[in-house]
């Protein structure tokens, strides 16, 4: 999906350079935001029909991302949060940098604290924030951010017999995703042999015991989980 980014104006000229060298960007804009670093707004773009939803950017340096959200200089990054928040239905902070670097530079300053504002952000104010370790991997990083959030979500189509939901036990799933054994076979499995370990242990006339299950599908059972079918 083509987009069409608007860029802030008080951005460095490289990362205009950067977004506009990005292969998923059709078009950028340079104009003043009223928060945010790098957005999609509602309209823009060549989405196909489809609806976008408005996302912000902020590109914050390692440094600046300690000053803002921990020190006492330069701009609160809560109150930019805050002001992305409101203008916009989804917001990010991306930090172009290593956070290893925060100790080097900031002698004292406990990563910890880092870490604790970079979970406040995310759990409180919805805002996750993600390293980069550099302007190339954060401008890619955004540009995927922005268009995926323009896409309908992928639909791959699950293996046959594969059984869903959160309260089916994980060894019930593993046994649905056996080639040739459905759902209900794979109930009547786990009634039987209620782990992997056991199932392997199991011999074919063991697994023709069980309600559905025939001698060639034992058959085929017993090879599959051994590695032994071409």
């Amino acid at each position: 999906m083509p987009l069409s980014v608007v860029v802030d104006d008080r951005e460095p000229e490289g990362i205009r350079r950067a977004v506009e060298a990005h292969g998923d960007v059709s078009a950028v804009e340079v104009r003043r935001l009223p928060a945010a670093d790098f957005a999609v707004l509602d309209g823009d773009g060549d989405s196909g029909g489809e609806t976008t939803s408005s996302v912000g950017i902020e590109r914050k340096t390692v440094s600046d991302y300690v000053n803002s959200a921990i020190g006492t200089t330069g701009t609160d990054l809560r109150e930019q949060v805050a002001k992305m928040g409101s203008a916009y239905d989804h917001a990010y902070v991306l930090l172009e940098g290593d956070l290893s670097e925060v100790g080097a530079r900031r002698p004292g300053l406990d990563s910890a604290a880092v870490h604790g504002t970079m979970a406040s952000f995310a759990a409180r104010h919805d805002t996750p924030v993600l390293p980069c370790s550099d302007r190339e991997r954060l401008v890619d990083v955004a540009i995927r951010l922005l268009r995926k959030h323009g896409e309908e979500p992928s639909a791959r189509p699950l293996p046959g017999g594969t059984i869903t939901g959160y309260a089916t036990p994980t060894t019930k799933k593993l046994f649905g995703c056996i080639e040739g054994v459905g759902p209900q076979t794979a109930g009547a499995i786990y009634e039987e042999f209620s782990s992997v370990e056991a199932l392997l242990a199991a011999t074919p006339e063991e697994l023709q015991e069980i309600e559905g299950v025939g001698e060639k599908r034992a058959a085929a059972i017993f090879e599959t989980l051994r590695g032994e079918r071409d």
